[in-house]
């Protein structure tokens, strides 16, 4: 091939590669492993408000349970005055839920690591812990969240509730036993689905060991 014809196909060769698309230059550098773009790593949702709107206000629904871990004799284990939590399901309660309370790991809660935490792991009832409370400090979140306390029993209920897909989530951090295994610590939740003026009772909110979730 003469001179002037190889300088011409290598200048037509080189503008294919710098024009945008298709390029194969482009899809060798992203196959290429660590050169994934950050456009295409999955973040988590941001909070919507209208995801939460119908939650704003009072319904005619009622929700009654209770809410306990089990000990492994056998016993139901409940917390007199333990926190319910009565939380709306959207993508941004989903994605707190599902790295939170579906985890036992603190990293995977937002928790920052340090050397400290690296040596002495944290029980997963403190992450937890750490985690409702950073869900209540969410000041767009705060009017759609409901809470109550458990009754010695663990006995619980929620009145003028607007139909909707809720988490039912109570950290149960010790029970009143006598024996070692009557006062775990651990977390008891629940997923329910409430039709407008709906009215359930005799909800069993407990720990996946004993819901076999």
């Amino acid at each position: 091939m003469p001179l002037r014809s190889r300088l011409l196909c290598g200048i037509a060769l080189t503008l294919l590669t710098l024009l945008p698309g298709g390029s194969w230059s482009d899809q060798a550098w992203a196959a290429e492993p660590g050169n994934a773009s950050p456009a295409m790593t999955p973040q988590p949702p941001g909070l919507n408000e209208k995801d939460l709107f119908p939650y704003k206000q009072k319904g005619r629904g009622i929700l009654a349970g209770q809410a306990f871990l089990g000990s492994p004799s056998g016993k139901a284990i409940t917390q007199a005055g333990a926190t319910v939590h009565l939380i709306p399901i959207t993508p941004y309660t989903r994605h707190w839920f599902d790295h939170t309370v579906r985890t036992t790991s603190c990293s995977a809660t937002g928790i920052p690591s340090s050397a400290e935490n690296a040596a002495a792991p944290r029980p997963p009832a403190d992450c937890t812990h750490e985690a409702l409370t950073r869900l209540q400090t969410e000041k767009r979140l705060t009017p759609y969240l409901r809470t109550t306390r458990a009754n010695p029993t663990g006995h619980f209920w929620f009145t003028k509730i607007p139909a909707g897909r809720y988490y039912i989530v109570s950290l149960i951090e010790g029970g009143s036993g006598t024996h070692q295994d009557e006062r775990l610590a651990g977390l008891a939740w629940l997923v329910i689905d409430l039709d407008a003026g709906e009215k359930i009772a005799n909800l069993v909110v407990t720990d996946c060991k004993a819901s076999l979730c």
